[in-house]
């Protein structure tokens, strides 16, 4: 789940940067840009930062290079008319611009390849075997046949396979899907992994479980190696 800060006044704006942001289930914050002015709002770690101007003038700029100082990925939104002063942005610190109106595909794409290269990671699939999964769209592959899952599952794959060859608790599965849901439990966890095992084979997806501490996948090795070696690199990681 990504956590964004979104600076804009205009409430169409708002909604269609929640619906090109639905695939990573994102937290949006709208905030208006008086609210730069608050360390409170501003020292809150985020995955993104989304700024639509109305104008672009010299206290606009300056807000600007203020709000990307911050060690997270930017996108503006900027009208045709402001194309010429939106050039000087990326100067200023923002990583991207786009012009409206949008494609909400491309505004997506776009959202994963920052986080992606924040996280140090060229690409948004990861290869464990047989199994592929594309973090983005969050679409698995088994031999290249697309696999049927719900928003929660695929969240569950999505944690399992950044963490490969770790053991990862129920609570903290919450914590990165979503912790402010209360509907989503410890209970809610071993319901999705218990239904992926039923849609995926354990020989292709072996996820054990960790007597009072959680779940664990290990690192993939190949069926000609020795696999007594726990030294093999992790499946293809991607974001």
């Amino acid at each position: 789940m990504l956590d964004v800060a979104l600076f804009t006044l205009d409430d169409h704006m708002a909604e269609k940067v929640c619906r090109a942001l639905s695939f990573a289930s994102a937290k949006v914050e709208r905030l208006t840009w008086q609210a730069r002015m608050s360390p409170a709002v501003m020292d809150k770690p985020r995955d993104l930062i989304v700024l639509h101007p109305t104008h672009l003038d010299r206290q606009q700029h300056t807000d600007f290079e203020r709000i990307v100082q911050l060690p997270t990925p930017s996108i503006a939104i900027v009208t045709h008319q402001q194309v010429n002063d939106a050039v000087h942005l990326l100067d200023a610190g923002v990583d991207r611009f786009l012009v409206e109106p949008f494609d909400e595909q491309h505004f997506g794409a776009v959202v994963r390849a920052l986080v992606r290269r924040r996280q140090g990671h060229v690409s948004s699939v990861t290869q464990y075997g047989q199994v592929s999964f594309d973090h983005g769209l969050k679409q698995l592959h088994i031999h290249g046949a697309a696999v049927d899952l719900t928003m929660r599952e695929a969240q569950v794959v999505d944690v399992l396979l950044r963490r490969v060859g770790q053991i990862i608790s129920k609570e903290e599965f919450v914590q990165e899907i979503d912790p402010d849901n209360i509907d989503l439990s410890s209970s809610a966890i071993e319901v999705y992994i218990h239904r992926l095992r039923k849609k995926i084979s354990n020989d292709l997806l072996p996820i054990r479980n960790i007597k009072r501490c959680g779940y664990f996948l290990k690192r993939f090795t190949p069926p000609d190696t020795d696999n007594t070696h726990d030294t093999q690199p992790a499946a293809s990681l991607a974001f």
